[in-house]
C-alpha cells in the first residue's frame, strides 16, 4: 500500500530521539534532553500579542499564496538590514516553514538524476529533501581540523555535468561552523565558473558569536545573487518553532515557480503566523540580542567540560547552538560486556545508562561524533555534562575487541531486472560484440562454472559479481578443447542502456547489462542451465526448499504468502532434518527412485531469514552479503523504523533484517557437523498453498500434480493483481514457448510417479502436519 519513495525515508533522528526522551520522561525518569534544536526562550511578547491581535481583527482568510504582502516587505527589510541584500516583493516567497522552504526549492530546481552538493556533515533532512525531488545527493566530507568549512578545491574536485546545485548552511547544523567572507570568496570564484545555483541555508545567521561577521554568499555580488536562492525563518531566531514560517529569497523565476508547487500544496502559511513574523522581523531585535548572548555562555560554558573529558575532542563553533563533539577514542570500549561500536551504540549508551538524550553523528554523516545541542538551561546543561562525563568513564576495554568486518556490497540496482528471452540472432550478436568491447576496454573476469552439469561460462567486468560466482558454484575445468555449453555475459557501463536481461536459447547466451547486482547473474545461470540440462541431459531443475531425513529427501514448492521458508527452518530445528537446498535442486529418475543434488555449494539466503533462524546471523558474518544495511538512514523497512527497539539504534553495525532485497552467500557446512548434504532421495513432494477453507492435506495424483506445477498457481491461494505465476513455481525458468513447456512436462512426468506428491494448506497445518506425513 505505501509507495516505496515514502518507505525510503525514515523518521528524523533528531525527533525520534527526543521522543524517546519525552517518553522516558513520563515513566518518571529523570532525563535530560540534549537532542532537539529548539530554542527554550518564550516567543517575544510583542509577537504573541501580534499574533493575538491577528485573531481578533480575524484576520484567519487565505492570504496571497506567497504571503502577505506585509510579510514580504517585513522579510526585505530584514535582509537589507542584516546583509545588505536588496530584494523586490516578485523575489521573496514565505512558506510553512524554512524546511518547506528548502523542499519547495528543490523540487523547482532539481530534474531527476541532477546532482545536489552536500558538505558533511550535513542537516539530517537535505538528503530525503533531495531524494524527494529526484535528485541525487553528493556528499563532500568536510574536515575537523578544518573547521568542518568546505574549501574551494573540494568544492571543484566534485561537480560534475551533471551537478545542478550547492547546499550552503552556514551557520552549520550540525557543527556550528560558520563561513567567513574569504571563505566564501574562495567558494564565490569556483560557483562564478560554473553553470549551477547555491542553495543557502541561512536560518541560524542571527545566532553567531564572539563578534563573528556573518555574510551571506548572496551578498559578493549580483552574479552570486542571481545564482541564490536564501533560505531563513523566524524558529530559530525568534523562538518560533511552532509558528511554522519560513522564506526564499532569489531569482524572481526560481521563487515563481515554488510559488506554483506551493499553490497546490499548502497553499500559504497561516495567516496569524504571517502577523506575527511582521512583528518578528519588523519589530524590536532586543530579544534576538538577549537570546544570542545567553547561547554564548552557554556554549562556553559547554566547551569548557566536554574539554575536560579525557578523550573528548570538540570543535568550537561560530554559531547556531550545537556543539559535535567527536568521541571516537571510545568506540569499542564495552559496558557490562555491551561493545559501544559507533554513534548510534554511543546515543543508545548515554540515553539508557546516563539518562542523557543527544543525536548520534552518524545522522549527519559522520560517525565519529555526537550532537549536543546547549538550547537548555544552563542547570541542565551542567547536569547532563557530568552525566555524560561519568557514563564515558565507565566504558573499559573490551575483551575482545574485534570488529565484525562484513563482506558487503551495496548496489546500484536490486532485486530482479526484466528477461528478454525472444532475442533474435542478429541482435544477440551485436549485443554481444557491444559488450565484449566494454570488456576488451575495461577490466574481464572470467571464470567456468559447473551448473547441474552444465559449463557456463562468466564474463563481466564486476568485481564483486566474479567473486560471487566463483564462491557460488563448483569450479569446471578451463583447459583447451573444452568448450562451455552457455555464456554469461555481465557488463555494467553500457552506454544508452537501462538494466534489463537477456538470452537467446539457440546459442545459449545470456547478457546482464548495467546491473551491478549479483542475484539477475546468478537467477539467468539457474535459467539457462535449467534449459540446458533440460533439453540434453533429462535433469529436471526444481525451484524449492529441500532437506533430508536420514536419506530420504523432502521439497518444499509453491508461490509466494505459502510460508515455505518458515516450514523449511522449522524443519531444520529439528536435528533429523538436515539442510539440502534453499532455493533449488537438480532431479533424474534412477529406475524407481529420484535422485535430488544441490545445484549450488553456497545458499544463496534472503539475511532477513535470521528472524526464521537465528543460528544464521553469525554465520552471515562470514558469507559475502549483498545489500545488507549498514546505516540506519539506509534502512528501508518502514515498520523497523517506527520500533523502539532497533539493532542499529542500539549501535549494531549492521542489520540482517533490515532489507527484504540483502543476501547472503552461506556455505551450508556452516550449519555444524552432519547438519547439511548435498545429495538425497528425493521422497516427498509438497506442493503449498496457504486460506482459511481448505483441507490441510490433499494427496494428489501425477497428473493433477502436473497441471499445477504448469500452471505455476495453487488452488485457494490469495492472489494478487499483481503477481504473474511462474511455470513450475521456477522465477528462473526461460524462453516459456510451448516447446520448452512440454520438454520440462515430460521431465516431470518421469519423476512424479515415483514421488508422494501433496497439495499443502500452510493455513490450516503448521509443520507437524508434515513431519507425520513422512512418517515421525
Amino acid at each position: 500500500m505505501i509507495s516505496d519513495k515514502a518507505n525510503r525515508i525514515g523518521s528524523s533522528p533528531t525527533f525520534k530521539v527526543s521522543a524517546k526522551a519525552k517518553a522516558m520522561k513520563a515513566e518518571g525518569l529523570d532525563v535530560v534532553d540534549l537532542s532537539i534544536g529548539e530554542p527554550d526562550f518564550p516567543t517575544s511578547e510583542s509577537v504573541k500579542a501580534a499574533g493575538i491581535k491577528a485573531i481578533q481583527d480575524n484576520y484567519t482568510k487565505y492570504t496571497e499564496n506567497e504571503g502577505s504582502p506585509a510579510l514580504k516587505q517585513a522579510i526585505i527589510g530584514r535582509l537589507k538590514e542584516d546583509y545588505g541584500l536588496t530584494y523586490a516583493p516578485n523575489e521573496v516567497i514565505a512558506n510553512c516553514g524554512a524546511k518547506s522552504s528548502l523542499f519547495l526549492a528543490f523540487q523547482a530546481l532539481i530534474n531527476d538524476d541532477e546532482e545536489v552538493i552536500i558538505p558533511a556533515p550535513y542537516w539530517v533532512s537535505y538528503p530525503h529533501l533531495v531524494n524527494l525531488a529526484k535528485g541525487k545527493p553528493v556528499f563532500v566530507p568536510t574536515k575537523e581540523e578544518n573547521g568542518f568549512i568546505l574549501t574551494a578545491e573540494e568544492l571543484k574536485a566534485r561537480i560534475t555535468p551533471a551537478t545542478k546545485a550547492l547546499l550552503l548552511n552556514s551557520p552549520s547544523n550540525p557543527t556550528g561552523a560558520a563561513y567567513t567572507l574569504a571563505q566564501l570568496e574562495a567558494l564565490a570564484e569556483v560557483i562564478r565558473g560554473e553553470d549551477l545555483c547555491v542553495v543557502s541555508d541561512e536560518i541560524y545567521s542571527c545566532l553567531v558569536y564572539d563578534g563573528f561577521k556573518y555574510r551571506s554568499i548572496a551578498s559578493l555580488g549580483d552574479d552570486l545573487k542571481k545564482k541564490t536562492v536564501v533560505i531563513n525563518g523566524v524558529s530559530k531566531a525568534y523562538a518560533m518553532t511552532g509558528w511554522r514560517i519560513g522564506y526564499a529569497a532569489g531569482p524572481a523565476p526560481l521563487i515563481a515557480a515554488m510559488s506554483r508547487i506551493q499553490s497546490h500544496a499548502t497553499s500559504h502559511p497561516a495567516s496569524i503566523s504571517q502577523r506575527a513574523s511582521v512583528e518578528a522581523l519588523a519589530g524590536s531585535q532586543a530579544d534576538v540580542a538577549r537570546m544570542r548572548a545567553e547561547f554564548e555562555r552557554r556554549r562556553n560554558y559547554s566547551l569548557m567540560k566536554l574539554r575536560t573529558i579525557p578523550g573528548v575532542s570538540c570543535f568550537e563553533p561560530q554559531g547556531a547552538f550545537y556543539l559535535f563533539p567527536n568521541v571516537r577514542s571510545f568506540y569499542d570500549l564495552e559496558f557490562n560486556g555491551t561493545p559501544i561500536r559507533n554513534s548510534y551504540g554511543m546515543a543508545y549508551y548515554l540515553l539508557r545508562e546516563a539518562q542523557v538524550a543527544i543525536v548520534p553523528g552518524d545522522a549527519f554523516g559522520a560517525d565519529d561524533h555526537i550532537r549536543i545541542s546547549y538550547a537548555t538551561s544552563l542547570e541542565n546543561l551542567e547536569k547532563g555534562l557530568n552525566r555524560i562525563a561519568e557514563a564515558l568513564a565507565r566504558l573499559k576495554p573490551a575483551r575482545k575487541a574485534k570488529r565484525v568486518a562484513l563482506n558487503n556490497v551495496v548496489t546500484r540496482v536490486r532485486g530482479p531486472v526484466p528477461v528478454d528471452f525472444r532475442l533474435p540472432l542478429n541482435q544477440r550478436d551485436g549485443l554481444t560484440a557491444e559488450t565484449e568491447a566494454r570488456l576488451a576496454a575495461d577490466v574481464l573476469f572470467e571464470w567456468n562454472a559447473a551448473v547441474a552439469g552444465v559449463i557456463l561460462r562468466l564474463k563481466t567486468n564486476l568485481r564483486h559479481v566474479y567473486e560471487m560466482w566463483v564462491e557460488n558454484w563448483t569450479p569446471a575445468p578451463a583447459e583447451a578443447g573444452i568448450e562451455p555449453h552457455g555464456v554469461l555475459y555481465a557488463v555494467d557501463g553500457l552506454a544508452g542502456r537501462d538494466p534489463r536481461a537477456f538470452f537467446n536459447t539457440e546459442t545459449k547466451t545470456g547478457v546482464v547489462v548495467n546491473c551491478d547486482s549479483y542475484a539477475p547473474v546468478r537467477s539467468l545461470a539457474l535459467g539457462l542451465a535449467g534449459d540446458v540440462a533440460g533439453r540434453h541431459f533429462g535433469s529436471c531443475l526444481i525451484r524449492g526448499m529441500a532437506v533430508d531425513r536420514e536419506g530420504g529427501g523432502v521439497i518444499l514448492v509453491g508461490p509466494a504468502g505459502t510460508k515455505k521458508t518458515d516450514l523449511f527452518f522449522s524443519l531444520l530445528r529439528d536435528p533429523r532434518f538436515r539442510f539440502v537446498s534453499a532455493d533449488m535442486i537438480s532431479a533424474r529418475p534412477a529406475g524407481k527412485a529420484v535422485q535430488a543434488e544441490a545445484i549450488e555449494r553456497k545458499a544463496w539466503l534472503p539475511t532477513n531469514t535470521v528472524e526464521l533462524f537465528g543460528r544464521l546471523a553469525r554465520l552471515f558474518d562470514r558469507s559475502k552479503c549483498e545489500n545488507v544495511v549498514i546505516r540506519k538512514e539506509d534502512c528501508p523497512n518502514a515498520e523497523c523504523l517506527r520500533a523502539e527497539d532497533c539493532r542499529l539504534d542500539r549501535g549494531g553495525p549492521f542489520c540482517y533484517k533490515a532489507a527484504k532485497d540483502a543476501r547472503a552467500l552461506l556455505d551450508p557446512s556452516w550449519l555444524g557437523p552432519g547438519a547439511a548434504v548435498r545429495r538425497t532421495q528425493l521422497r516427498w513432494l509438497f506442493v503449498l498453498r496457504n486460506d482459511s477453507v481448505s483441507p490441510a492435506l490433499e494427496e494428489l495424483n501425477p497428473e493433477d500434480a502436473l497441471r499445477i506445477l504448469e500452471r505455476g498457481e495453487t488452488p485457494g491461494i490469495k492472489k494478487s493483481a499483481a503477481a504473474v505465476p511462474k511455470p513450475f513455481f521456477n522465477a528462473s525458468f526461460l524462453a516459456s514457448t510451448e516447446e520448452r513447456i512440454e520438454i520440462e512436462k515430460d521431465l516431470f512426468r518421469r519423476l512424479l510417479p515415483n514421488l508422494r506428491t501433496f497439495l499443502f494448506n500452510s493455513g490450516a497445518a503448521g509443520v507437524n502436519k508434515i513431519k507425520e506425513t513422512i512418517g515421525g
